[in-house]
């Protein structure tokens, strides 16, 4: 059991309330920036005055993992750096579950121009979206958020504005060092390294090829290329039992996403719930 001390309040405040390098590491999932639904809260990204605050109460060499989206990270990622953070990586996560926000241009022009759409088929989610909106009290006359399919004749059919969001960044920075070597300063801190061990992927030695290595690199013939050299008897190994080395991509099918969000109780939902109610129990 880790115990939690949770501080409910706007961000800005509670840091300033934490002592000078007094946080190991921080992970934030700020907004984005991209007016996400027309809210104010996602006007903007966090700006270098908030990062610089973040900079002050984190440890020497403590690494900060800052989520942002695909069109405003570079701005994100910006703002990190001119606080005085050193980037390190950025860490993509790819999935499947993204669902596309493009405006439909070859309908939009028929709408302008009154021209006749040709009907193709019923909605396939037309079922499911019905019962979605009826147990949330939205459902009318049997309309749903989304019509039929139907099919244009103008030359912009087919055309749309965005694509399918399939990914989103993590900024991975760290606060400067203090000492002269990282060894140093994770003896006087306890911070400026990655403990890699613990975040290795575990594979199977047998039937994961792909982390199968050669002996000898030095070699190189056109019958057996860089690698295993057949002729020179060379044997292959594990490159580490505990697994493979982490990498700077994150990758989940959408079955690995409902794991994760269909894992939590009703109960753990209402104690999260209550802690940023200002509740304890």
């Amino acid at each position: 059991m880790v115990d939690i001390k949770l501080y409910n309040g706007d961000c800005m405040e509670k840091l300033k309330e934490l002592a000078d390098n007094s946080v190991d590491s921080i992970v934030t999932d700020p907004p984005y920036g991209i007016k996400f639904m027309n809210k104010k809260w996602d006007y903007g990204i966090p700006s270098v005055e908030h990062f610089k605050e973040m900079l002050r109460v984190l440890k020497h060499g403590g690494h900060i993992l800052c989520a942002c989206g695909t069109r405003t990270q570079h701005r994100m990622a910006c703002n990190i750096e001119d606080a005085g953070f050193e980037i390190r990586d950025v860490i993509s996560w790819i999935y499947g579950s993204g669902f596309p926000k493009s405006h439909n241009i070859g309908k939009a022009v028929d709408k302008l121009q009154g021209n006749e759409r040709e009907w193709v088929s019923e909605n396939p989610n037309k079922a499911s979206e019905e019962a979605e909106m009826t147990s949330a009290g939205k459902c009318q006359n049997g309309r749903t958020t989304h019509p039929d399919i139907t099919k244009g004749s103008s030359p912009h059919e087919g055309w749309g504005t965005a694509l399918k969001p399939a990914q989103e960044f993590f900024t991975l920075a760290r606060k400067p060092l203090s000492e002269k070597t990282v060894a140093k300063n994770v003896l006087r801190w306890g911070t400026g390294g990655i403990n890699i061990d613990e975040c290795r992927v575990e594979l199977n030695a047998t039937a994961d090829k792909s982390q199968l290595r050669t002996m000898n690199r030095s070699k190189k013939d056109e019958k057996n290329g860089w690698g295993m050299n057949q002729a020179n008897k060379d044997t292959p190994q594990v490159v580490n039992p505990q697994g493979r080395f982490p990498a700077n991509i994150i990758w989940s099918c959408f079955e690995d996403e409902y794991v994760i969000k269909s894992s939590i109780s009703d109960e753990d939902i209402l104690t999260i719930k209550n802690y940023f109610n200002g509740k304890k129990t």
